[in-house]
């Protein structure tokens, strides 16, 4: 249940308020939509919806009491969540919303907006529980983690506000499943580059097209047998893996993401691992005309085919706790290794790079194989797909 929103045509990042706050929805389960508006507000409402068509999914009332008691309407115990205000929020608080309510099914749950006003909410429970101002008045409200939601309330800041605080809960939702360097480095950058991209017509795959040419120019510039050519590669490797979280980024903030976009991602990326992987090596056969390095290429494309085995297979656990699993092998996979490769240019030693990652990604992939072997015959692994969010049944 939507109490449409008095700034439903607010753009944010080039959505409007309105279109957001549904598409959210809907990629978090929910599956129909009461927006309550009165009728000389419904050319404004149509207006603000966007890219979303109205339906049978998405339906304008006058008011909320208008679906209970008549034919056809919803079942007064049904799951449902509500929104009020001009409020801007993130897709994983609904999914935590939603864990609180299959607790608590019957429960009604509240969440205020951050901003100094309060003047936005997001409630779940029964719909019957959610129409009675007296259930929903005597429910306290839980407390937001960071800066969201927030809601717009008319000053002429608040827009920007509320984009500066999408783009960086969007590198809080990231933390968990970056490794180490990136969380500690990476992120606190791009974050600020997918802010400023998102607020243009750059589009997530223009970036990935982007750094996959300067990754290509980085593995010409690793076979070049020079200290200061090689040093710079690997220095603008370490930028390259930075923006590499910047086309994801943009894509959640401009609500643009597609099945294509991800897998053009993954395609550049590997494309751009091998070329600078054979230009390292390429590189160290110029520098010291060692013939090994004629055999280690090879060897270490099987290693990086390995690799590349062994994340899919990770990657196809489900059951109980999954989510701490596919969490970890995001970490493991990581492109930390950046830091590791600037390190040996640094002091002019790509050659122990060369000859560790030959061997060393036979160890990790082998390492990995091992340990989704031993999760798969867990108890824990009961074959079932669990979905990562859930929405609650009904409206």
């Amino acid at each position: 249940m939507i109490a449409a929103p008095s700034r439903a045509d607010n753009s944010i990042f080039g959505r409007t308020l309105l279109e957001r706050l549904i598409i959210s929805c809907q990629r978090a389960g929910i599956q129909r939509f009461y927006i309550a508006t009165p009728p000389e507000r419904r050319d404004e409402v149509y207006a603000s919806l966007g890219s979303v068509k109205p339906g049978s999914s998405v339906v304008l009332v006058d008011r909320f009491e208008d679906l209970l008691g008549r034919p056809g309407s919803v079942d007064p115990s049904a799951g449902c969540i509500a929104f009020s205000g001009n409020v801007v929020f993130h897709r994983s608080q609904l999914e935590q919303i939603f864990a609180d309510h299959a607790a608590n099914p019957k429960r009604v749950l509240r969440m205020v907006s951050t901003d100094d006003d309060r003047s936005g909410e997001i409630a779940a429970g029964p719909l019957e529980e959610l129409l009675a101002r007296d259930a929903l008045g005597s429910a306290p409200p839980a407390r937001p983690e960071g800066d969201l939601p927030f809601a717009l309330n008319g000053r002429p800041e608040d827009r920007e506000e509320a984009e500066l605080r999408l783009a960086r809960s969007v590198r809080r939702e990231s933390a968990t499943k970056d490794a180490a360097m990136a969380r500690l480095f990476d992120r606190k950058i791009s974050w600020r580059i997918s802010y400023l991209l998102a607020r243009t017509k750059i589009t997530p795959n223009q970036v990935t097209l982007a750094n996959t040419a300067l990754g290509m120019l980085l593995a010409w510039m690793f076979s070049i047998p020079s200290y200061g050519w090689r040093l710079a590669a690997s220095l603008l490797f370490v930028l390259s893996i930075t923006i590499d979280g910047v086309d994801g980024e943009l894509a959640r903030l401009q609500m643009s993401e597609t099945s294509w976009g991800a897998k053009l991602d993954i395609i550049t990326d590997n494309i751009v691992h091998v070329a600078v992987l054979i230009g390292i090596f390429v590189g160290c056969y110029r520098a010291s005309l060692n013939p090994a390095y004629y055999y280690l290429t090879p060897l270490v494309l099987g290693g990086f085919a390995l690799n590349a085995l062994a994340t899919y297979l990770a990657f196809q656990i489900r059951g109980a706790d999954a989510e701490k699993w596919l969490t970890a092998v995001e970490r493991w996979t990581g492109r930390d290794f950046a830091y590791l490769l600037a390190g040996f240019a640094l002091i002019n030693r790509l050659e122990w790079f060369a000859w560790g990652t030959a061997f060393g990604t036979y160890v990790f992939g082998l390492g990995l194989i091992w340990l989704t072997a031993r999760r798969r015959r867990s108890p824990r692994d009961d074959g079932r797909i669990e979905p990562r969010g859930t929405a609650p049944e009904g409206a």
